[in-house]
């Protein structure tokens, strides 16, 4: 016989607790008994309770999961970091709270400087190192701590956990305007090259798109023609077709690039037409999505409902089986709904006084720029290009 005092002092783990009845002590004869609940594990009926109440222990272990993620949101909104192991470099860990240590800090600025100058994430590393900077946790070995720091928002005085930001609770090493501006080279960088390193030979690879379907658009050569046409419309890749019924227009290569040149440079001998264009995306209203609004909140109506009835069962107010089919019925609408929350997209984008100077430094070389400086510009200013039959709609990045 095992003997336990209470169920969930043998697994509060559903699985653990069903594989040791069903496949170990049964198949031994080996009875299991709990003081606190009543079983006879021989029996269907008998299993079947321990399968629910099993299910109440792992459902307590969440609850003492989520409190305990609770209480370090509420020590974040106090300002306090929640103390993990790993302290950003650039900082110390001094009575809670996130103290700036000068010399990594200068290292932090210097990544983010060298990243808006356009050095990759190795080169940094190796610059770092060539330099004889250290951390507390390496010497720059890789390039993978660089990405880190260039992700993290702790740098502008921000706190994070669980969802939670909290302004101003510690000293920043990064201004705002310089954290925003790496988050949308990243970005647009990400865009255009994806995971992997390849760096496209064609002008405006990686930032077309159609605007009937939504796919991208990709440089094709035919019998020495030169053309961008839609995924779904060739159908050369399928993970990347949209709608395959889509009809929407190729593009011939120097036609396109000539279009979009000349919209280029339009803005290039108009700085006026650039900060009309920033303070018209300035002023476009947040959409906020309605439909995620009220699945939330049904969400946090359902969690409430389960508490209150974990709480019924403690004072035996409610039977298990009563208890088993409600929490079951609570589960799979709880479940439902989370498959249906809509992914917020977050728009990043350039501060217009590093815009500014970027149209300033591009006016003074585009007529002189080869394919691959001007594709640069292009990258730094466009965010995407839709392409609707005739028409060409630029995104700008600003």
């Amino acid at each position: 016989m095992v003997l336990v005092y209470k169920l969930d002092r043998l697994s509060r783990s559903q699985r653990d607790t069903l594989y040791l009845i069903e496949e170990i002590f049964l198949p031994n004869k080996v009875d299991f008994v709990s003081m606190q609940e009543s079983f006879d594990t021989s029996s269907p009926f008998g299993r079947a309770m321990i399968g629910l109440l099993a299910v109440f222990a792992q459902l307590e272990r969440e609850q003492i999961r989520e409190r305990t993620r609770m209480g370090k949101i509420a020590r974040a909104k106090s300002g306090l970091h929640h103390g993990a192991c790993y302290i950003p470099i650039g900082y110390n860990y001094q009575d809670g709270k996130l103290v700036v240590n000068r010399y990594e800090a200068e290292q932090v600025k210097k990544i983010y400087e060298w990243y808006l100058k356009g050095l990759s994430l190795q080169a940094i590393a190796n610059r770092l190192r060539e330099n004889g900077y250290t951390n507390r946790y390496s010497s720059y070995n890789t390039w993978v701590g660089i990405r880190y720091i260039l992700s993290n928002i702790t740098y502008t005085g921000k706190l994070h956990y669980g969802g939670v930001i909290v302004e101003n609770a510690h000293e920043t090493i990064i201004s705002e305007d310089q954290f925003q501006a790496v988050q949308a080279l990243k970005a647009k960088k990400f865009e255009v090259y994806g995971n992997n390193s390849f760096k496209s030979k064609h002008l405006l690879a990686g930032m077309l798109f159609c605007g009937y379907c939504g796919a991208r658009y990709y440089f094709r050569n035919t019998n020495r023609h030169y053309y961008y046409a839609c995924y779904s419309r060739t159908k050369q890749n399928p993970s990347m077709v949209k709608d395959p019924n889509c009809k929407n227009k190729h593009w011939k290569a120097p036609v396109l690039e000539k279009i979009v040149e000349n919209k280029v440079c339009e803005l290039l001998k108009s700085p006026e037409m650039a900060r009309e264009i920033a303070e018209k995306n300035r002023q476009k209203p947040v959409v906020t999505d309605n439909a995620n609004i009220e699945i939330e909140k049904r969400i946090r109506e359902i969690d409430k409902e389960i508490s209150k009835f974990m709480e019924l069962y403690r004072i035996d107010g409610i039977p298990p089986e009563i208890l088993g089919e409600n929490i079951n019925k609570l589960h799979n609408e709880k479940q439902f709904l989370q498959s249906k929350l809509t992914p917020v997209e977050e728009i990043v984008t350039t501060p217009f006084d590093l815009v500014e100077e970027l149209l300033h430094n591009a006016a003074q070389i585009w007529d002189f720029a080869d394919e691959s400086q001007k594709r640069r510009i292009l990258q730094d200013l466009i965010k995407r290009i839709i392409l609707t039959d005739d028409n060409v709609d630029i995104e700008w990045n600003f």
